[in-house]
């Protein structure tokens, strides 16, 4: 995908929030695997905050051969150019920082039950879509592609997130239905205890 880097500029300096829509658009297109093609002409103001959002997380996420490969940057002004040299420079200290954020935040309960659905998903993904479907609730076919390519250290790091990488099908009313049966089941059993205790 070629793309023209001043088609999105909203304002007269690239910031954050530009520097995160072009880093979505760039998952897109490697998880479609598309090389993306980012032409900075007549482009002569970012910030570093842009080039930290843009060039960060992807190299943490992909890695820096695969962005070597399938991301390119043309004509970027020397400005752009210092700058992009200068976010670079500071990958290190991101990768510690990120690294800290996620040894505080990581529950291993949590870990482990992401790895635990993501291994299930990628292999249902890859052998029987249909079921990743119908078991996991995995329909979108972008989505199964993309699990279904997963490597074992992929699912290592996104499972150490810190988060659950899945949700809940079973609607509130069904909880709503188990809790109602259960008070019913202890109303039972505190009467027949009532029973027995006054015919003790």
């Amino acid at each position: 995908m070629y793309l023209l880097v001043q088609s999105i500029q909203s304002r007269t300096l690239l910031d954050a929030a530009e520097g995160k829509n072009l880093a979505r658009l760039a998952r897109e297109c490697f998880f479609n695997h598309q090389p993306l093609i980012l032409d900075f002409v007549n482009v002569e103001q970012v910030t570093a905050h842009f080039c930290q959002a843009l060039l960060c997380p992807l190299t943490n996420e992909f890695g820096a051969d695969y962005l070597n490969q399938w991301l390119q940057i043309k004509n970027p002004s020397s400005h752009v150019r210092q700058i992009i040299q200068s976010a670079m420079g500071e990958l290190d200290d991101y990768f510690d920082c990120l690294e800290r954020a996620q040894v505080q935040s990581a529950d291993q309960e949590i870990t482990t039950l992401n790895c635990l659905w993501l291994i299930k998903a990628r292999d249902l993904c890859r052998d029987n879509p249909l079921f990743a479907g119908f078991m996991l609730g995995i329909s979108d076919k972008a989505l199964i592609e993309a699990i279904g390519r997963l490597s074992i250290e992929d699912i290592e790091h996104i499972a150490q997130s810190g988060w659950l990488c899945f949700a809940p099908r079973i609607s509130n009313h069904f909880f709503e239905y188990m809790n109602r049966k259960q008070h019913t089941a202890v109303d039972v059993l505190l009467t027949l205890r009532e029973g027995l205790n006054h015919g003790g």
